[in-house]
Parts: structure tokens; sequence; C-alpha cells
């Protein structure tokens, strides 16, 4: 049998993948009781700025929470005025989970639109 050739292409880009958690889900079901949510098993990918160690990523999550916040938000509920109005990096770590991978490979032949 002949090896399998190695041809991934690492991509200059880390990945966040955010899962919202129970707080999250609390303040939906609370907005719309009538049809609750369950909370999902998977979640969202970010591919950031390409970064050597999670440190330099969680500096740059830090640093722009609020747009991956209010993008999870949006994604759903989308009016504005039922969204937290003090959205805090403490209130976003206790809503979402974050997890982050430096390494992304492109396993595909095809360009990435």
């Amino acid at each position: 049998m002949e090896p399998i050739p190695y041809f991934y292409d690492s991509i200059n880009r880390s990945a966040i993948i955010v899962k919202a958690k129970q707080p999250f889900f609390d303040w939906m079901n609370a907005l719309d009781p009538e049809n609750p949510v369950e909370t999902p098993t998977d979640g969202t990918v970010y591919l950031v700025k390409f970064a050597n160690n999670n440190n330099t990523v969680e500096k740059w999550l830090k640093r722009n929470f609020d747009k991956i916040f209010i993008n999870e938000l949006n994604d759903w509920w989308t009016d504005e005025d039922d969204w937290p109005q003090k959205r805090t990096y403490k209130l976003f770590t206790e809503w979402l989970d974050t997890e982050v991978q430096a390494t992304v490979l492109d396993i595909e032949e095809t360009e990435i639109n």
C-alpha cells in the first residue's frame, strides 16, 4: 500500500470556535418561552489573523469580542432592543464558550471563497 501524500496547506488564520452556553439559552427562552430553544452541540467557527500561540488570539478576542457577541446574538434574535446593552468580556465568557485552534489546514483542492 502506497503512503498517502502530504498535501495539506496551512492557511494564515487561526480558528475560534464559539458555542453558546446555558445562560445564553436562558436569555433566549425568557424572550420567547412559548418556543424554548434546546442547547445545540455545534457552534460557529471564526477565522482570525494567524497567531503562533493561543495567547495572541486571546488578546485579539478580548479586544474584538463584541463583534462575535453581536453576530451570535443576531443569529438567534434579531431585535437589538432585547440584546444585553452592556456587553462586557465577562458577560461574553459567561454566555459563550470559545476554543482556539492555532493551526488551520486546508485539505481541499478548490480555493477558499
